[in-house]
């Protein structure tokens, strides 16, 4: 090994007792140093590792829980009493708002997303999640984007159009200030968190899980995140692509949704609800993997029918996007189209059913230890089929149409997403916080605080059902005396009070139990996931050494010797990747160390989307400082390649004495990489490449899913076009479509772009480093045509986006394509310059190929958005 490079000592992490006291103390020590955040402010800002990141986010998404929570006790006194004016109309309109807006966006689906950002490492007995950096960046984006709404809720700027923000209330017209673009870029920053943190645990749970731990060993939790992950990648799209058509209409003058000028307003409330009503189950189904797993522990025995629990997942999943229109029943959707719906949201109800009878047949055959996690577990079963039972009722026209916008369905609402997703939260947090914390809650404390949540939730929603049945409208600031109301508001506002104890009951419980509770063992519960076999809390690096797993319940299957991964390095952070369905040994990449430059990119893209609620040319200037923070945390250090280096060669780089010993003592173990299910108490992994192609790529994952996140938004652009066009009688409007020659010398110059591209794909598979940076250079040429071809175009372009729905629709798929297109040019181009004049390891192949796979996919999203813009108009004019 080269003295320029750093020392690094491959140290067996699984080395037991037998062989010695040192050496397992060392390597724990070796982890712990390896796998840590750097400590003071530079660290905090840097940190990357997953449980760090997941308790900001926890912390975050409950401090916005609980302002949330503040603004509904202000808007329930207002209403506990009639003709009160101790709110007004405007401010009581941003307190809904703000209210609906944190509880949906900034608490429901980003706390579930923490939840299993912290909890699914341990259960799959991995190290990290995939992409660390990714993750931290991900916080900072949510952070800032939850910031940013409430600074301008403070200086009186906050939205108030609703948390739907329906247009044309949302609109230039009516919606004056900048509460509405802020509102609206608040869904960008939420969004682009959530999609990250979906990719994030994708890649996790597909690619990082223990050997032997197959699809149908995986705990009920971690399928719950995968299928809600998958969920949050599809759904989240629509809503970004509606916010950006918001912000575009009232900033720039698009026409998307300006009836006078061939836009519609009906078009914002498919697009939302194509989301909304998917989200509600975004944030349901983890709850369901909560669920599992406290139902399991304290019923001591495995759920009942694990395979009907996860197609029962899957389906769920599948129903919750064809029940948007569920929400539009008041609107002119033909009636054909409502009775579809109508059955999709019945049917609906099956997989939940099939969810309750599993676990209630758990419950009543196992032997109930009644503790307060499994308390918040009982009351979902009440409260939520009062939910479900009015969402069936909901679903028929007949009767959505008599109690549409009344406190009907704000009742239905909270049974659903307090009921079905927040107790089963709150038992979650009470299970699993002497995990996190090294202690218990004090269980008095903590049932104080379910009788009084479950009384006050029930004090305070039931009688919305009956407020709504007697006709009391909902996002009324006040009401007139008389109208019979009255009880039942102050009611509700008693109830209101009640759950604001029980959280106040709950957050004093946390901190003193955090300082002086009970000390907790590695599994004070008896459970039966790999989380419970470490200590309370987790060590940074996780695991001492990697589990291999034989069954679904690895803690409560004792029949075989337990076993270990060993081979891999505790000087680096080297990790084991696994195949896809088996979970067979497969990689040992390295992942990158804590950054700093994940948080400067998280700034530098607040100030971008920011700046662009004030200027559009903030779209132009504020891309460069983004561009440059995300290219130097790309940029590989110069130790990370040394280390990458010294890996890939191992064991021919151990040339020094401590490494030798290590390296002899590891190999004097019989490798067991071919067989998972062989008695010998390690597997040796030592063999294995530090790096593979395609699908066994890490970054492949990233790439497919940013490329499923891509495709979802074209395959909505191109809905929105053929929308428009349906409520258009005369399309295109009032211009000819664009010259076929601009439209057709672009597509061939993309096509022509193949042949470098593969050329350099081949040559990366092959490990030809200078046959792939001529390559990639030669496509990157290819690119820089396309885009001045483009800019041509575009000044030929005889619609404008003001012009109307048409010019708007039109300028909005080509900026698209034009926007990832420019996007990958860059990452072409930063890639080539490494291939010529930077730092290279083995790796920067792998990510030749991955770049050849989105160039692919740059070219294939383009032929249909060709065929939409240059020949859909004269084929259907």
């Amino acid at each position: 090994m080269s003295t320029a490079e750093p020392r690094i000592e491959h140290v067996d992490a699984d080395v037991s007792l037998k062989d010695g006291p040192d050496a397992p103390q060392r390597a724990r020590d070796a982890l712990a140093v390896t796998w840590s955040d750097p400590r003071g402010l530079i660290g905090m800002l840097s940190a990357v590792n997953h449980k760090t990141i997941a308790r900001r986010f926890v912390v975050t998404t409950f401090a916005f829980f609980m302002l949330a929570g503040m603004l509904a006790l202000a808007m329930r006194t207002q209403l506990a009493r009639p003709d009160s004016r101790l709110i007004g109309p405007e401010l009581y309109d941003q307190l809904f708002t703000m209210h609906g807006s944190t509880m949906m966006f900034l608490f429901a689906v980003p706390v579930m997303q923490a939840v299993a950002g912290y909890l699914v490492p341990l259960m799959i007995g991995a190290r990290s999640v995939a992409f660390p950096r990714m993750n931290a960046y991900a916080y900072w984006v949510f952070l800032f984007g939850g910031l940013m709404l409430y600074t301008y809720f403070a200086i009186g700027s906050g939205p108030r159009a609703g948390w739907f923000s329906y247009v044309p209330l949302a609109g230039p017209d009516y919606a004056t200030g900048k509460g509405s673009d802020v509102w609206a870029q608040m869904i960008t920053f939420t969004e682009l968190s959530a999609l990250l943190e979906a990719v994030v645990l994708i890649t996790t749970i597909l690619k990082m899980r223990a050997p032997g731990m197959s699809l149908n060993r995986m705990p009920l939790f971690v399928w719950a995140t995968l299928v809600t992950q998958f969920m949050v990648l599809f759904a989240m799209p629509a809503i970004m692509l509606a916010s950006t058509a918001l912000i575009l209409d009232r900033l720039v003058g698009t026409q998307f949704y300006n009836p006078s000028l061939g836009g519609d307003v009906l078009l914002w409330q498919h697009l939302f609800w194509f989301f909304g009503h998917p989200e509600v189950y975004l944030i349901f189904i983890p709850a369901l993997g909560f669920m599992s797993s406290i139902i399991a522990t304290f019923a001591r025995r495995p759920v009942f029918g694990y395979p009907a629990m996860v197609l029962a997942l899957i389906t769920t999943a599948f129903l919750a996007f064809g029940l948007w229109v569920h929400h539009m029943f008041a609107t002119s959707v033909p009636a054909l189209g409502k009775s579809f719906f109508t059955a999709a949201s019945v049917m609906i109800a099956i997989p939940s059913g099939v969810q309750i009878y599993c676990w209630l047949a758990t419950l009543l055959t196992g032997r109930l230890n009644l503790k307060v996690p499994l308390l918040f577990v009982l009351a979902f079963f009440f409260i939520l089929v009062l939910g479900g039972l009015t969402g069936v009722m909901l679903g028929s026209v007949s009767l959505d149409l008599q109690v549409h916008d009344t406190y009907f369905v704000v009742a239905h609402l909270h049974y659903v997403l307090l009921g079905g997703a927040v107790f089963p939260l709150f038992g979650a947090f009470h299970y699993w916080f002497p995990k996190v914390t090294g202690r218990m809650l004090d269980a008095r404390l903590g049932q104080w605080q379910f009788w009084l949540f479950f009384i006050g939730f029930n004090v305070t929603f039931f009688p919305m059902h009956l407020l709504g049945l007697h006709g009391m409208p909902r996002r009324v600031w006040t009401y007139p005396h008389g109208m019979g109301w009255d009880t039942m508001n102050f009611g509700a506002t008693a109830g209101a009070y009640m759950i604001a104890l029980s959280v106040l009951i709950f957050i004093v419980n946390v901190a003193r139990s955090a300082r002086r509770g009970e000390r907790a063992s590695a599994d004070p519960w008896g459970a039966d996931t790999l989380e419970w076999s470490t200590p309370s809390p987790p060590p940074a690096h996780n695991f001492d050494a990697l589990p291999v797993v034989h069954g679904c319940h690895p803690l409560w299957e004792r029949a075989r010797e337990p076993r270990w991964v060993s081979g891999l390095t505790a000087g680096a952070r080297e990790v084991l990747t696994t195949s896809v369905l088996d979970a067979k040994p497969d990689t040992r990449p390295l992942f990158p160390t804590p950054s700093l430059w994940p948080f400067v990119s998280a700034v530098a893209t607040t100030v971008f989307f920011i700046g662009s609620i004030y200027t559009p040319s903030a779209v132009w200037w504020g891309t460069l400082p983004v561009a440059a923070a995300m290219i130097a945390w790309f940029w590989p250090a110069r130790r990370f390649n040394a280390v990458a280096r010294a890996l890939e060669r191992w064991p021919d780089a151990a040339d020094d004495a401590a490494s030798k010993r290590a390296h002899e003592a590891a190999t004097s173990r019989p490798s067991q990489t071919g067989s998972l299910d062989q008695q010998p108490s390690t597997l040796d992994v030592r063999k294995l490449p530090s790096f593979g192609f395609g699908s066994r790529s890490l970054m492949w994952w990233a790439t497919a899913g940013l490329m499923l996140i891509e495709g979802t938004v074209f395959a909505i652009a191109v809905a929105m076009y053929f929308y428009l066009h349906s409520v258009n009688a005369a399309w295109p409007m009032d211009a000819p479509p664009p010259s076929l020659l601009w439209g057709s010398l672009n597509t061939a110059i993309l096509l022509l772009s193949i042949v470098p591209n593969e050329l350099a794909r081949r040559a990366a598979l092959k490990g030809h480093r200078e046959d792939a940076r001529l390559w990639l250079a030669v496509c990157l040429a290819f690119a820089v045509i396309f885009l001045v071809l483009r800019g041509f175009e575009f000044a030929a372009l005889n619609v404008m986006w003001y012009a109307n729905a048409y010019g708007s629709i039109v300028w909005l798929l080509l900026g698209l394509h034009t926007t990832h297109l420019v996007t990958d040019t860059v990452d072409t181009a930063v890639l080539a310059l490494l291939l010529y004049t930077g730092p290279f390891e083995g790796k920067r192949l792998v990510d030749t190929c991955e770049n050849a796979v989105y160039w692919y996919f740059v070219v294939l999203s383009w032929l249909p958005i060709y065929a939409v813009i240059y020949l859909a108009p004269r084929m259907l004019s």
